[in-house]
């Protein structure tokens, strides 16, 4: 079995996204995990993770646009090893001046298929009262002619968006709701207490993924590795959000490949679990 692809304007995309936290050593766990993810994932290392992806039928991939994965794209590109693989482009919010960053996006040689806004950048504007700012990166993100979307921690955030009509075409939905409860970082730098992981969140954000009429993609759905110690708890925590986003929307999952073949395991599971709901 094939993993469904999917119309996302104008592209054929696997119902499966891989994601790409763990590549920039973004746990969302302990800072010696960060580490260990920045020790392990070399820019060949990346590159063999795409390369995985692909021949396990993953057609789509999020990546921020910082120098660093920029480049390292390019080399993929370069190097021919870029095949119908598109690429989600997540803004990079350390970039002072949001627009050059787009402006680094769209020149680049390996094009994006997709660009959207940093979650927890949005949820920090809208936090401190400057929506104006939100919908100004949101035209200029409109202004590049690319399907442009917005991510959230905050079920509010996308509801409130999608009731106001904001000028985008999708929603990244995070399944935890890390920014709403004053706190701001999104790192671990101050240790696992710096996020609050509370697992009655994904059905909240369910709730609202289910209400809005454009496509979402629903990440960290395995909680950055909470929800992924064994195989079973990792094939629940995929089942109930296959169950509990629309039939159309996708998942996005980052993965750690130094002591197993996560992108093999997810994709087996995906399909274990489609399966099983056709019969």
């Amino acid at each position: 079995m094939k993993i469904p692809e999917i119309d996302f304007f104008g592209h054929k995309i696997s119902k499966l996204i891989l994601g790409s936290n763990p590549f920039s050593g973004f746990s969302h766990q302990t800072p010696e995990l960060d580490s260990e993810m920045m020790d392990f994932y070399s820019a060949e290392e990346i590159k063999k993770t795409w390369d995985n992806a692909q021949n396990s039928g993953i057609n789509a991939f999020c990546c921020r646009a910082d120098r660093h994965m920029v480049r390292l794209l390019r080399e993929y590109y370069n190097e021919g090893r870029a095949k119908n693989f598109h690429w989600l482009a997540q803004t990079a919010p350390e970039y002072i001046s949001f627009q050059a960053n787009l402006s680094l996006i769209t020149s680049s040689k390996f094009k994006p298929s997709f660009i959207y806004h940093h979650g927890g950048h949005i949820d920090n504007l809208l936090m401190e009262g400057k929506k104006h700012i939100v919908l100004e990166h949101i035209k200029m993100m409109r202004d590049t002619g690319y399907a442009c979307g917005i991510a959230s921690h905050q079920p509010e955030f996308i509801a409130m968006a999608e009731e106001e009509n904001w000028d985008i075409d999708f929603y990244l939905c995070c399944f935890f709701n890390l920014t709403g409860r004053g706190k701001k970082g999104l790192t671990a730098i101050k240790g696992s207490e710096g996020e609050i992981f509370d697992f009655s969140d994904p059905e909240k954000m369910c709730e609202v993924i289910k209400k809005v009429k454009k496509p979402c993609i629903a990440y960290k759905i395995l909680g950055a590795g909470r929800l992924c110690k064994n195989r079973d708890q990792t094939k629940n925590a995929l089942r109930f959000a296959i169950e509990n986003i629309k039939k159309d929307d996708f998942v996005l999952i980052g993965v750690f490949q130094k002591y197993k073949d996560q992108v093999k395991e997810n994709v087996e599971i995906l399909k274990e679990i489609l399966n099983e709901h056709q019969s």
